[in-house]
């Protein structure tokens, strides 16, 4: 294979200078191999000058082949096979040369031995390439012809190794520490994105970029776990060529890991790689679609932090080009980084959430407190309903018991408790009690407790309402329910403060403010003698009447806008628009069951309610496409008939609903059947 030109001592000589030279003057593999190549024509003839090197990342041995065929020459890379695969890994494992006089009589390395005798190369020998300590490679010399050269020719190839191995050596300290160098620039220069930019969407591009300067690849993705659907969101694209392949925008933007190697990243927390001939170990891959964007392997790196796994790096390659054990430990270092930067993106953007809704909830509670003279959730501005404010701000902070008058849905229990809130006792606990939703027979023992065995059924000690509200506030509700049986004892427990219970001899004392609410007229009772003078008189300490709504028309358009934007909050709905021929409506209704009816309407306005313009769901009073309704409707012949008779009846008794000689008895219906339908007819009270 190699053979000696006939040359002096002196040209033998004269050549290894040059070598020398030569080498010095290069500083890559390609054009070291070139100048040794000249050099060494001029004493040794051969077709084929290859360089091997050892990869320690699995342990394989990567051959560069320089070859000269008609005065051209070309240097390519030959594929990379494991030690024992290689005849080139022998030597380098023994450190002793080997000569192959004729490959095609060579059984062993039988796939290199393949494609170097479809080359035309018959004879090779291979020099151990070691500087020092450190076992490079080898430096093969391939023939197109038989040969086995002699003792002296191999001492000569040996020092021509010696000299080219302290070149390469250098060579590749010097690409180590470029690389070393690069990698630290591109920490760097991520490190600085890191800081300069808070979008993800604008932060991973960065980082992408500057990390394929030193890690080749042609598309990076970054996927992360999504916990409430245990899924994989595909949460940035990176290509640093051109597009492998358009997302689809109908598609979701989300995978299952599962059967996948980002799901093996994720549960192992080590850096997954993979090649073509992998994939069959991952279902849930796509291999047509794999294939279709050229890709030929990916590694999938976890994406850490000290207390969870956000997701992973994927990264993919169209070449053939290995993933070295460098690169994936230089992977897993900038994975840190990201991980970092993902986990401080996230919680920038759910702040920036909060902060949102935090800016929306206080437009909210900005409105609701406009008036500083409002209490709790009492909205208005008018003079009735200011009026109202001023007498609950006067008998708050005193003892005296409130005597609470109005409608049916006027809001008496929110008065009753803004009384409590300003009053010493608002530490407090404020006991309410509906007069007319309990059975007689039940109230006393609510209102006082029972003892065990005070009756069937009382197999225990209760403690009743009185005792619960000791130090605070009770307030009784619709009290013109009261039994008449009831209510002397009612009177003892409001004046004394004393009372016993059901079935018991003890007299309990408490210390409780009283308010009472009532929508009936309690002096017409009195008189009716359906309730007690002495408790009615006891109660009426200070009367505090609320107005109803159609005596606050002013006041509609505030009350609409802050139940719209009550309930449009809680829906997570966003309404924003009321149209003024619907408030000019809502204001225009007489609004029989009061601020309650109102509210009722605008919660079911607000669920039926599709874009962000409020739609009144009240045909009664809203015309076609919103506009305002007729302010009366035409009655059915019967109901004109009625109301014409109440109208003559309340004329004839100027007014006076209630009572014996009231309108009521003179109709035959009870006082609330009267009012309800006069409300019923819009009639209002400058007939009354």
């Amino acid at each position: 294979m190699i053979r000696t030109v006939s040359a002096s001592q002196s040209s033998i000589n004269e050549a290894v200078l040059e070598l020398a030279r030569s080498i010095a003057g290069h500083n890559d593999l390609q054009s070291l191999l070139s100048g040794v190549a000249t050099s060494l024509r001029k004493v040794v003839n051969f077709e084929y000058l290859a360089l091997t090197l050892h990869q320690p990342q699995g342990n394989r041995m990567q051959s560069y082949v320089l070859s000269s065929t008609s005065g051209s020459v070309k240097t390519h890379a030959m594929a990379t096979l494991p030690v024992a695969e290689d005849p080139s890994g022998e030597v380098w494992s023994t450190q002793q040369p080997l000569v192959i006089p004729s490959l095609a009589k060579e059984s062993r390395w039988p796939q290199l031995v393949k494609i170097m005798l479809g080359a035309g190369v018959r004879s090779i020998a291979l020099i151990p390439l070691t500087a020092g300590e450190n076992r490079l490679g080898t430096l093969g010399f391939g023939c197109l012809t038989p040969f086995e050269p002699s003792p002296a020719e191999l001492e000569f190839l040996e020092r021509v190794a010696s000299e080219f191995a302290v070149a390469v050596d250098a060579h590749l300290a010097k690409q180590a520490a470029i690389r070393e160098r690069d990698r630290l620039r591109v920490l760097f220069d991520i490190t600085n994105a890191l800081v300069s930019k808070l979008s993800i969407d604008e932060l991973f591009p960065a980082i992408s970029e500057q990390l394929s300067r030193v890690v080749k690849y042609d598309v990076a993705a970054l996927l992360l776990k999504n916990e409430a659907t245990g899924r994989l969101d595909v949460y940035a694209l990176h290509f640093t060529g051109p597009n492998l392949f358009q997302p689809d925008p109908d598609g979701e933007a989300s995978i299952d890991p599962e059967g996948r190697p980002s799901a093996e990243a994720i549960a192992t927390g080590r850096p997954v790689v993979v090649s073509m001939d992998d994939l069959v170990r991952y279902p849930a891959v796509d291999r047509k679609r794999v294939e279709a964007a050229g890709a030929r392997s990916g590694c999938s790196i976890p994406l850490l932090t000290p207390n969870r796994t956000l997701g992973t790096l994927e990264l993919a390659r169209t070449s053939d080009e290995p993933w070295t054990e460098d690169d994936v430990d230089f992977l897993v270092q900038v994975a840190r980084q990201i991980a970092i930067a993902v986990e401080n993106s996230l919680a920038y953007r759910e702040l920036a959430e909060i902060k949102e809704r935090l800016a929306t909830e206080k437009l909210y509670l900005e409105d609701e407190i406009r008036f500083d003279q409002n209490i709790g959730n009492m909205v208005g501005e008018g003079p009735a309903f200011q009026a109202m404010l001023k007498s609950i701000q006067i008998v708050a902070p005193t003892d005296a018991t409130v005597l609470i008058l109005g409608e049916t849905g006027t809001g008496k229990e929110l008065v009753a408790r803004a009384i409590h809130e300003l009053s010493p006792r608002k530490n407090g606990s404020f006991v309410k009690v509906n007069c007319a939703a309990i059975p007689a027979s039940l109230l006393e023992s609510e209102l006082f407790g029972h003892e065990k065995g005070a009756f069937t059924g009382a197999l225990n000690q209760k403690i009743g309402r009185f005792e619960l509200a000791h130090k605070g506030t009770l307030f009784l509700d619709e009290i013109g329910e009261m039994p008449l049986e009831l209510q002397p004892k009612l009177l003892r427990a409001i004046q004394d403060q004393e009372f016993e219970r059901v079935g018991g001899t003890r007299t309990i004392r408490t210390d409780v403010r009283f308010i009472v609410a009532t929508n009936r007229d309690l002096k017409a009772m009195v008189e009716e003698n359906r309730f007690r003078a002495d408790l009615y008189y006891r109660l009426h300490v200070f009367p505090l009447t609320v107005p109803p709504l159609r005596e606050r028309r002013e006041d509609i358009p505030l009350l609409t806008r802050y139940f719209v934007q009550k309930y449009a909050q809680r829906m997570n709905r966003k309404i924003d628009t009321i149209p003024a021929a619907a408030l000019e409506a809502l204001s225009r209704y007489d609004w029989p069951g009061n601020i309650r009816e109102l509210q009722n309407v605008i919660e079911r306005s607000v669920i039926l309610t599709s874009g962000n313009v409020l739609k009144v769901a009240m045909p009664e009073i809203m015309g076609k496409a919103g506009s305002l309704a007729p302010a009366s409707r035409p009655l059915a012949p019967d109901q004109a008939a009625e109301r014409e008779k109440i109208l003559r009846v309340l004329k004839e008794t100027k007014g006076v609903v209630g009572g014996p000689n009231g309108a009521a008895a003179r109709l035959g219906l009870k006082r609330t059947t009267l009012q309800s339908r006069m409300r019923k007819y819009q009639i209002t009270r400058q007939y009354h």
